[in-house]
């Protein structure tokens, strides 16, 4: 994708990929972890963190030298939560498919070349999900984000994937843009896509796009996952994908509602 270079910050970049480096197993950081997660130089990086700490972004850990995100992060989060028009509608929704099937529910948005968890319920049975709101996968890899891919046409998905690193995580990933095209437009015809071992192979998953009211935007999906075995596949694909799509269904019908009052 093209972009104009004169207009980008490099201090805003290195800024924003410092707070990037922080995640669920790298909770606390150093600046010499930092400069070399980040390509720079120990005193830039410096610079950086003191001004991230000043504004709130980042806390500094006592009597340490190492430093965590502050809750500031988490309100920019927050902000960004409320700010889903669907997050509200789609929370009676998102609970009756968890109670109707017993397994873990998300609600996703596409970001980019990302699909992101912005809500989702725990199963009621056994398995306990490790997803939780914040997760980020990639698109190309995943039934999902394909599937939120196939509203774009063929051309606006080689632009967004213009010198892109087609990352392998199982045999079943696109590796470039033709081969993940092709799998698109399998999905612009289908009211669903079931994933059975595709990007993590110990899980099924089964997810359905919520469309907007002229029916040419997919604005987000309804899924469900469980471990592989739980169900047969039978089931899965058949009562399970069912719901998945009768949740996707309401929730587009209710998003469309509330945007004709406006």
């Amino acid at each position: 994708m093209e972009t104009d270079d004169r207009y980008i910050v490099p201090g805003l970049v290195r800024g924003l990929a410092i707070l990037q480096q922080f995640s669920k197993t790298r909770r606390e950081l150093s600046i010499s972890e930092l400069a070399e997660a980040i390509e720079v130089n120990r005193s830039s990086t410096f610079r950086l963190v003191h001004t991230l700490e000043h504004s709130g972004f980042l806390r500094r850990i006592a009597d340490t030298n190492r430093y965590t995100l502050s809750s500031r992060v988490l309100d920019l989060g927050f902000q960004f939560l409320s700010s889903l028009d669907l997050l509200e509608p789609s929370r009676p929704i998102l609970e009756q498919l968890r109670n109707r099937t017993t397994l873990a529910c998300q609600l996703m948005v596409r970001e980019g070349r990302d699909v992101v968890i912005v809500d989702c319920f725990q199963a009621t049975g056994p398995f306990t999900s490790t997803v939780s709101v914040g997760t980020r996968w990639p698109a190309h890899a995943t039934a999902v984000g394909q599937m939120m891919l196939s509203k774009l046409q063929d051309e606006q998905i080689r632009e967004l994937y213009d010198d892109f690193a087609f990352e392998r995580y199982t045999e079943a990933t696109p590796t470039n843009v033709e081969v993940l095209l092709e799998r698109v437009r399998g999905y612009r015809e289908s009211p669903a896509a079931t994933a059975w071992g595709y990007f993590n192979p110990g899980m099924a998953a089964c997810a359905a796009p919520v469309v907007d009211v002229d029916n040419r935007r997919i604005v987000a999906a309804v899924s469900v996952s469980c471990p592989l075995g739980s169900l047969s596949r039978d089931e899965f694909d058949g009562r399970i994908r069912d719901e998945v799509i009768t949740a996707s269904k309401e929730l587009s019908r209710t998003l469309s509602l509330h945007a004709s009052h406006f």
